[in-house]
């Protein structure tokens, strides 16, 4: 950034303007571009969300339908009491029969489910398979010796949907089906007798009898559907169960194997969508569980088959983006030159006014800015001679003031001397409290003229406001007392020079105005964690809030508490400050705290 902004300041004007114009039109474009582009993209991702959603929810309620109707008739079939006859005696009766019985089954079976999408319905029993098994010839043995047989027991008889499976691998067939891959519906199947002479009493056959209903369909049965209703290109459809069996698929290959497929981690409700990456791009996944075999329904869609049009739109963008810049070369260019033109004549005549050529004067035409700036330029060139000579004329008087100030300054010596010879004859009459009161203002105007710098050792500054309390005491004949809590500590220590003096001042003068005697004064001074607190309280007669803003503003008598305030806020910053606290009648605390310096003074 740094160098950035270095680079940027290197040009001159001209350029700085046309870098300016061209940034100014180029990135609104980019970002109204980008803008647009983001916001048709995901307003596209949305419809197409809706649409694929809404045919892949209509597509598996249609295919639940069926689905319920053959578990209905299911149902149906267990409480038939012609199918329980037939069945009832199957361990016992002659083989030569079990094809007259399988007539009547087939008949039974063809009454119950006629749909034109089974493929085969058969009941198979450990000594005969019943049924249309014409296109499905298992043998029984094989069949209850297969993974189907074997899930049926582990579900502990419940009826259950069979994603697509290979007919030939399931059953250990040696020999070619019509239908290789199917997905079937298994049911245990041990009829109900209900007998009409007694109706409050039941028949069922033997608990060890075994007898399955398998209801088998072909799988492009699903795929014939989800494809005479896809409307995207390269869209895919996929109907798995939720451990990735594939029972349908776009690719026909895939059905009946066992997939990874990442959104079914991602299902937390019946119904819906979501984006994610899939064989290596983005794509658009709607998805709807059915109610029925609980597989889940889900449509798979590449994102950029969604969004083609917006691409396209993107590359277009680019292309205004890319003209745009060129026209704002060439315009900026011209308005540019037209800006800096005036500003360049104007910068050629200051570089003369700074060789000290103050005659350059420039013509003037127009109203803009630039014209007035043109014609201050002429203003000010003027008066600058003028006020070179004035200053010449200024220069000699103060030189001449310079030296009748030194002729009349004051020798501190002198005063020093003076003060002393006052302070022996104040003493060689007696007069002690008055030799007391010299000494100390001797020390105070001592400390004055040593020490000229802004800040000094607190203990100085503490001697300092001794003496001068003593004096005030004297002034006011015992009006107040002082009573001293400082820390010893605090001497080491650097603070503003003359900081409590207009405070002690404002409690002297303001607090114990109306008081004769029995006036207080608390000087007190501690070091915190981090800070300085110097306090000064009086108990004298408070301040209302007319009086404390009137203080704080200073008058022409005393400097003023804003003045105290300004400084440490000058000097501290936010670090430090000033509070009063008054209570009318009672007194007023005034508290000053600042941070605390090293010994040698640095804040």
């Amino acid at each position: 950034m740094n160098k950035l902004r270095t680079c940027f300041n290197s040009l001159n004007l001209q350029n700085k303007l046309r870098l300016c114009f061209i940034f100014l039109i180029l990135i609104p474009s980019l970002i109204i571009g980008i803008a647009y582009y983001w916001v048709s993209y995901h307003s596209i991702i949305d419809i197409a969300k809706k649409n694929i959603l809404d045919v892949v929810v209509k597509n598996t309620q249609l295919i639940d339908r069926q689905m319920g109707y053959i578990q209905e008739s299911a149902v149906n079939l267990n409480v038939d009491a012609d199918m329980y006859r037939l069945l009832s005696d199957v361990d016992t009766v002659p083989d030569s029969e079990l094809l007259v019985k399988d007539k009547k089954i087939q008949a039974i079976l063809q009454k119950y489910f006629v749909d034109e999408d089974i493929v085969t319905t058969t009941i198979m029993t450990e000594k005969f398979i019943f049924g249309d098994n014409s296109q499905l010839k298992v043998p029984v043995a094989n069949f209850f010796s297969s993974t189907l047989w074997e899930s049926l027991r582990e579900r502990r008889g419940e009826a259950q949907w069979v994603p697509t499976y290979v007919v030939q691998d399931t059953f250990g067939l040696d020999y070619a089906v019509e239908n290789p891959t199917v997905y079937s519906m298994i049911q245990p199947l041990n009829p109900t007798f209900i007998d009409p002479e007694k109706p409050s009493e039941t028949r069922a056959l033997s608990e060890d009898f075994n007898a399955v209903l398998v209801i088998s369909f072909r799988d492009n049965l699903i795929r014939e559907m989800f494809e005479a209703s896809n409307s995207v290109d390269d869209s895919q459809f996929c109907i798995s169960s939720p451990k990735g069996e594939i029972v349908s698929h776009s690719d026909a290959a895939k059905a009946g194997t066992t997939q990874e497929l990442p959104w079914l981690w991602h299902i937390t409700d019946k119904t819906g969508s979501m984006l994610l990456q899939y064989q290596g791009e983005k794509v658009l996944v709607c998805y709807e569980v059915s109610q029925v075999t609980g597989w889940v329904f889900a449509s798979i869609t590449p994102v950029k088959a969604l969004v083609h049009n917006v691409v396209s739109l993107q590359t277009l963008t680019v292309f205004l983006c890319i003209l745009i810049f060129l026209l704002a070369m060439l315009v900026s260019k011209i308005f540019a030159r037209k800006i800096t033109l005036p500003v360049e004549k104007l910068v050629g005549a200051m570089k003369q006014v700074g060789k000290g050529d103050f005659s350059v004067r420039l013509a003037t035409s127009g109203m803009d800015e630039l014209q007035y700036l043109t014609e201050k330029y002429n203003d000010m060139s003027e008066q600058i001679r003028i006020l070179i000579e004035e200053n010449y004329e200024s220069e000699i008087r103060n030189r001449e003031s310079e030296i009748m100030a030194l002729n009349l300054q004051m020798n501190p010596h002198f005063l020093y001397n003076t003060l002393n010879i006052i302070n022996m004859m104040a003493l060689e009459e007696g007069k002690e409290e008055i030799s007391r009161m010299l000494i100390c203002l001797s020390d105070m105007l001592q400390y004055t003229f040593r020490n000229r710098q802004e800040l000094a050792a607190f203990r100085e500054e503490y001697l300092w406001l001794q003496n001068y309390l003593h004096i005030m005491e004297m002034r006011f004949e015992g009006k107040f007392q002082v009573v001293y809590e400082v820390d010893g500590e605090l001497g080491q220590y650097s603070v503003p020079k003359l900081l409590l003096q207009p405070l002690v001042e404002n409690a002297v003068v303001h607090g114990f105005r109306d008081m004769k005697n029995g006036g207080l004064l608390w000087i007190r001074g501690t070091i915190e964690t981090d800070a300085i607190l110097l306090e000064v309280e009086d108990n004298g007669r408070g301040m209302s809030g007319e009086e404390i803003e009137k203080a704080m503003q200073g008058d022409y008598h005393r400097i003023g508490l804003e003045n105290t305030r300004r400084r440490i806020q000058l000097l501290y910053g936010e670090k430090g400050c000033m509070q009063i606290e008054t209570r009318p009648g009672e007194g007023t605390c005034i508290r000053i705290r600042i941070p605390l310096p090293d010994p040698e003074g640095n804040r």
